[in-house]
């Protein structure tokens, strides 16, 4: 009688080559770089919430609307925690899995929530671009869940090629990126009361000290919102041209011209970026009770500027400029800003790092 064979671990399948682990299904892999490009964008807003103490309600995900600040902590956590589980080690045990489940149907609600809203508020030439972020969201969760669902099956067990987990990830992150600058290109409403300050970010003076039409394009839409009683001063926040005249010079001499007085123009001539630009703001004594402040630049900033407000205490409004022609190099110019807004998401952590 021939003795039994020995039984073999969970792990381990037999492949053509013999005994040995086999490889999980692709789309597994798949699922797991969705998984921990989740988990890194949630651990980077959770960095942004203690780092500079923001809202974990309004979070990068969705909006957990009457859900408390510290519940969305735990929630966010457990979420950033759970989904990196899953991207190490897909076979989670069943508790685990469990809780796992439940986290990514918490966000998907409050996303197909937000994206409904969407549907019902956003006029409809804005719609398709309004919808995007949170689309975005649920299609990314969707792909994480799908790897989610297998639980402790066979699938579970096999290897994945950590290049598509890399590229997966790298993929749902620079994802999140575009879709959520796209979404955040729409303008917000303007509050009907005044608020203390409209704040008009540079973009280039030539050599000359003539303004670029992008700047131009950006001074008249914040002297109109001015001329409307939308803002109660004007900070015009420009750095050096090509030449000797300022940014911020120049934006002076259009705001003049346009009627609005030089005792409600405030200049800010380092401001040499969006970050120095909302830093410089959010110090300024007229927004100590108020801070809501509009912001005027072009649309593919808005998102990002946002994201400074919100890391500065702010309340932002932000317009987009109302632009007389499409802007040139504009493809380069929205690959810029993806690479600026990743590296705004990333600020918190360096910022904990100093600390």
């Amino acid at each position: 009688m021939k003795p039994a064979a020995p039984a073999l671990r969970p792990e381990t399948r037999y492949t053509t080559q013999g005994y040995g682990i086999q490889n999980a299904p692709g789309w597994i892999g798949v699922s797991r770089g969705a998984a921990l490009g989740i988990a890194m964008i949630t651990t980077l807003n959770l960095l942004e919430v203690f780092a500079f103490n923001t809202s974990a309600v309004q979070n990068w995900l969705c909006n957990f609307r009457m859900i408390t600040q510290p519940l969305c902590i735990a929630i966010l956590t457990m979420l950033a925690t759970a989904a990196l589980m899953y991207s190490v080690k897909p076979a989670l045990p069943a508790p685990v899995w469990m809780a796992t489940l439940v986290l990514v149907t918490i966000v998907a609600v409050f996303a197909g929530w937000e994206l409904w809203e969407v549907t019902q508020r956003v006029p409809e030439n804005l719609r398709q671009m309004a919808m995007s972020r949170p689309l975005g969201i649920l299609m990314l969760f969707a792909v994480a869940g799908m790897g989610m669902l297998v639980g402790d099956s066979p699938s579970a067990y096999g290897k994945s090629s950590l290049m598509v987990i890399a590229g997966t990830s790298l993929l749902a992150v620079m994802g999140f990126v575009v879709v959520t600058l796209q979404s955040g290109s729409i303008g917000d409403p303007i509050p009907s009361d005044a608020a203390p300050a409209i704040l008009i970010l540079g973009c280039g003076v030539e050599s000359d000290g003539k303004p670029s039409e992008a700047l131009t394009d950006r001074m008249a839409t914040g002297d109109k919102l001015f001329l409307e009683g939308h803002g109660k001063m004007l900070i015009l926040s420009g750095g050096p041209g090509e030449g000797s005249v300022t940014e911020s010079a120049a934006m002076k001499k259009l705001a003049l011209e346009a009627g609005v007085p030089e005792t409600k123009l405030l200049l800010d001539s380092a401001g040499i970026n969006a970050a120095d630009s909302i830093q410089y703001a959010s110090a300024l004594p007229e927004l100590e009770n108020d801070r809501r402040i509009i912001v005027v630049s072009h649309w593919y900033q808005l998102a990002r500027i946002r994201m400074l407000g919100r890391q500065a205490g702010l309340q932002v409004i932000a317009v987009p400029a109302e632009q007389q022609h499409a802007l040139f190099n504009q493809n380069r110019l929205y690959a810029e800003e993806a690479t600026a807004f990743l590296k705004t998401c990333c600020a918190p952590a360096g910022k904990l790092i100093q600390q």
